[in-house]
């Protein structure tokens, strides 16, 4: 059985380790937490790399310390989205400085900006289930520990205090009309137009 001396050592040599600290480290750090099949699920395309990848998930699992596989899965949900809204606008920068100087956009930009509202959306879905997780777990840890003799202290009993509802409140959806009616302005042509080309296509066939 460890002394109290031998406690204190330990507890002491604890406070020493504040784990990685640059961004590197943080990033293999993280890695060795993510459930089963997230970094084989997760693909590149050009001009992107896996260390920027890491280190956002390096920088979320720092920031929300998950601590269940469930609550784990969830800020992997964020990483997943963030990613994606991320490359939706990178690929609407490429589309954008290829089509303006000719006086042309791709069809595909309405579809870009689509993709990336759902994943900003499903970016704070999953932020938001997180949160309700771990307040939930929290809350269950809390009533396990007073429940329990060894450890509860002695106290009045005090009336239980009432849990409000949690509620979930997602962003509204950013509104694009006016990149939009700039852009259809610059070609000198409608919004739906920009929005549905091929609608227009049809008619002047």
């Amino acid at each position: 059985m460890a002394t109290q001396a031998q406690i204190n050592a330990n507890r002491a040599n604890a406070q020493k380790s504040t784990g990685p600290k640059s961004a590197e480290g943080k990033a293999k750090s993280s890695l060795n937490r993510v459930s089963h099949g997230f970094n084989s699920a997760a693909l590149f395309i050009a001009g992107e790399n896996r260390e920027e990848f890491d280190a956002l998930l390096a920088d979320l699992t720092n920031e929300f310390q998950p601590d269940t596989p469930n609550e784990q899965i969830l800020v992997e949900k964020m990483v997943h989205n963030q990613w994606n809204s991320l490359r939706a606008l990178r690929l609407q920068s490429t589309v954008l400085n290829a089509s303006v100087p000719s006086c042309y956009i791709h069809p595909d930009l309405g579809l870009l900006i689509r993709y990336q509202t759902a994943a900003d959306r499903a970016y704070h879905k999953a932020h938001a289930e997180l949160l309700k997780a771990r307040k939930e777990r929290l809350n269950s840890e809390i009533g396990f520990e007073s429940q329990n003799p060894a450890t509860a202290p002695e106290a009045a009993p005090k009336t239980p205090e009432t849990t409000p509802p949690i509620t979930t409140a997602y962003p509204a959806m950013p509104d694009y009309t006016p990149i939009e009616d700039k852009l259809a302005a610059e070609l000198g042509i409608c919004r739906e137009e920009l929005l549905h080309p091929s609608r227009f296509d049809q008619k002047a066939a």
